[in-house]
């Protein structure tokens, strides 16, 4: 009987961790980038065009755009860049846009942005809260 009151608390606590763990790993990425901007210095660029992707290999074909843009360094020289992070909307072309820039070199440049994968956030999330639901029930019942 014990042995089963154990697996009934033990197969949902399983679940809620396995959803933490998808969970951190989904937001590993973007505390990694923002880690990697650190130091990066903010500047207004000016959109100069879009350019026009698809969501991945296994896309259903919708349309995504990332800016191309023209900003100034702390010296005073004009750059031009281009957003690693696309989005479902074009930007208006000649709107002021936040980019970040790499001081030691300003070719290296990009959106500040905080991307996270929102089908694996979800997947942690419904797994967590259905494991730890399942676990205080069977507790509840069980104990």
């Amino acid at each position: 009987m014990d042995s089963i009151v154990a697996l009934f608390l033990a197969v949902p606590a399983l679940f809620l961790v396995a959803g933490l763990i998808v969970i951190a790993v989904s937001l590993a990425g973007s505390f990694r980038r923002r880690y990697a901007l650190r130091g990066w210095v903010p500047a207004q660029a000016l959109v100069t065009g879009n350019m026009r992707g698809v969501d991945g290999p296994a896309s259903n074909g919708r349309n995504r755009f990332a800016p191309s843009y023209e900003f100034q360094d702390s010296h005073g020289l004009r750059w031009l860049g281009q957003s690693d992070v696309y989005g479902p909307d074009q930007e208006i072309i000649g709107t002021r846009i936040p980019v970040l820039y790499n001081p030691a070199n300003p070719a290296e440049s990009t959106r500040p942005v905080f991307v996270i994968s929102r089908g694996s956030l979800s997947v942690g999330l419904i797994l967590a809260i259905f494991g730890a639901g399942g676990t205080a029930m069977f507790a509840a019942v069980f104990l």
